[in-house]
């Protein structure tokens, strides 16, 4: 069975369940994204997850544009007084690797996607900074259940504000109550529709 999770109701309320996919909403918040993840791991035979959402995006990106998500780690999270690297957590990799063959199956349904690396922390980010990247609340631990549990993942998100950008509060809201929700929708449609690959 194939999982399709999200954090919120605004992301995935116009996808509609295909044949062998279950859909689930994990609420707002790292620890939440793990607990539901690995409720549906227990409870369900789960041969691929695909994680849709909004995501913040750095200045290199513009709202709208639907992103790849190539690696996931964490921002807010930090060992490195013990010889870790930031955002690493013991005993797992520095970062979270997307699944090559879910990659290369989005690829080739989305033109010109673009790509980046993922950022996850239990803050809404808004510092600047110089450097290519997408950030969420969620994405990294996904993937980190993901890792432990040996199930392949890929996400795929759609860029709702860019860091630093004027009126960001008011202009996020606006996206995620407007076009946000559809363009998720379209883009789960030619991903999903007609692949049989993941499928039991």
């Amino acid at each position: 069975m194939i999982l399709i999770v999200g954090a919120m109701t605004e992301e995935l309320c116009n996808i509609k369940s295909l044949p062998n996919t279950m859909i689930i909403n994990t609420g707002i918040g790292k620890v939440n994204a793990a607990m539901k993840l690995t409720e549906a791991i227990s409870n369900n035979n789960l041969t691929a997850i695909y994680n849709f959402g909004f995501a913040g995006a750095s200045h290199h990106f513009e709202v709208g544009d639907v992103v790849l998500v190539k690696s996931a780690k964490y921002h807010d999270f930090d060992l490195t007084f013990f010889g870790y690297e930031k955002g690493q957590v013991p005993n797992y990799p520095v970062e979270f690797e997307s699944n090559k063959d879910l990659m290369n199956q989005v690829i080739s349904k989305i033109e010109h996607i673009k790509t980046s690396h993922l950022f996850t922390g239990d803050y809404f980010m808004t510092e600047k900074s110089d450097a290519a990247y997408v950030v969420d609340m969620e994405g990294a631990a996904l993937y980190q259940v993901a890792y432990y549990y040996q199930i392949p993942i890929v996400s795929i998100k759609v860029i709702s504000d860019i860091i630093g950008m004027d009126k960001h509060y008011e202009n996020y809201k606006t996206f995620e109550s407007s076009k946000g929700a559809q363009i998720i929708s379209d883009i789960y449609e030619k991903i999903l529709k007609e692949s049989s690959k993941w499928r039991d």
